[in-house]
């Protein structure tokens, strides 16, 4: 029986070097690389973050910092991985990125065949829950010597979006104190939360809790669903109206006022753009008509105009107007004011 087989030095580097190359090209073939060719021929690899604001984010293995590339200067994008892409007229679609043979600027997806000019957003389905969301946060704070007026306001909100659903959850606090005036504070938490059905009609529910010294409310509590649709909706721009039907229950600052019941109903309208390069704005208005109040309704409107700093940094100037026809007791009908503020997108 003879000893054991001896193999040459050669010939064992020859076979770690086979193993290395097969090692290394199933861990490539694990980590499948997305493709985008550049109208002037470059051809990148690496995985698609996403395609926002006419811009496309590549993370690249050999380099730290993201590419970002303008939209308009892809000529061909690849990837066996699952997207949602969404178009300029509304569509929403599901799956790979493919190639269409002798195609330019053109993409295959679920089936169909999409230019890239039509596309407004592309996001990838992998990511997980928590990835989903999008969020800011501000602060605003000013002071005026002449008659010590001093304001001070926080604003968050959140968004969860994906092939189905959509979910906005929003709060805002605010502040203000004057010589010789009382001070005035409120808050406010909103939550709309839609089913998408289809590329533009979608089902939602609505939840809105408002505390406002300056119409004696303590807390008023507004809980509805109903339905609505996008006229127009992209990534970057959409104009949504809407309408439903609520239940709200008041209580009031003064406790020698009883609290107050009231079924609504209302309409809503909401526009966003962020098609103003240096701008982001959004804005909303509702309409609730009481059903069993008498000639009772109240307006609620919110205006924000974002200006974008470098980095993920805002400026932001905000409106906010809250009108009742029936306020508790001998409190104002209106409570309106305006903020400015910094914040960080996340």
């Amino acid at each position: 029986m003879g000893g054991p087989v001896r193999i040459p030095s050669a010939a064992r580097l020859r076979v770690a070097a086979i193993c290395l190359t097969v090692f290394v090209g199933s861990s490539s073939m694990a980590h499948a690389q997305d493709v985008v060719v550049t109208t002037n021929g470059d051809r990148l690899v690496g995985e698609i973050q996403r395609v926002e604001k006419d811009v496309l984010t590549l993370s690249t293995d050999y380099s730290d910092s993201d590419f970002k590339l303008e939209w308009s200067k892809v000529a061909s994008i690849q990837s066996t991985r699952q997207f949602l892409v969404e178009t300029f007229d509304g569509r929403r679609l599901s799956g790979s990125l493919l190639l269409v043979p002798n195609g330019k600027a053109v993409a295959l997806i679920a089936g169909t065949t999409v230019q890239l000019a039509d596309v407004s957003a592309v996001q990838p389905f992998e990511r997980t829950f928590w990835t989903r969301w999008d969020a800011a946060l501000d602060f605003g704070y000013s002071m005026t010597r002449t008659n010590d007026a001093r304001q001070l306001s926080l604003g968050t909100n959140l968004s969860y979006r994906d092939a189905d659903y959509v979910d906005v959850l929003f709060a805002n606090v605010f502040s203000s104190s004057q010589e010789n005036a009382p001070e005035t504070q409120r808050w406010d938490l909103a939550n709309d939360f839609r089913r998408l059905l289809g590329d533009h009609w979608y089902a939602n529910t609505t939840q809105d809790f408002l505390n406002s010294e300056e119409q004696g409310i303590d807390l008023r509590a507004t809980i509805g669903g109903g339905g609505g649709r996008y006229l127009t909706r992209t990534s970057s721009q959409y104009l949504a109206v809407g309408a439903g039907i609520a239940w709200t229950n008041e209580n009031y600052t003064d406790p020698g006022l009883p609290g107050k019941d009231s079924a609504e109903a209302y309409l809503g309208t909401e526009f966003m753009t962020e098609k103003l390069k240096v701008t982001d704005l959004i804005t909303r208005f509702n309409y609730y008509p009481s059903l069993t109040i008498s000639n009772r309704y109240r307006l609620v409107y919110r205006f924000d105009l974002d200006f974008n700093l470098p980095g993920d940094w805002y400026l932001r100037f905000g409106l906010f107007d809250n009108y009742d026809s029936q306020p508790a007791g001998e409190f104002s009908k209106n409570d309106y004011g305006w903020s400015n503020a910094f914040g960080f997108k996340f």
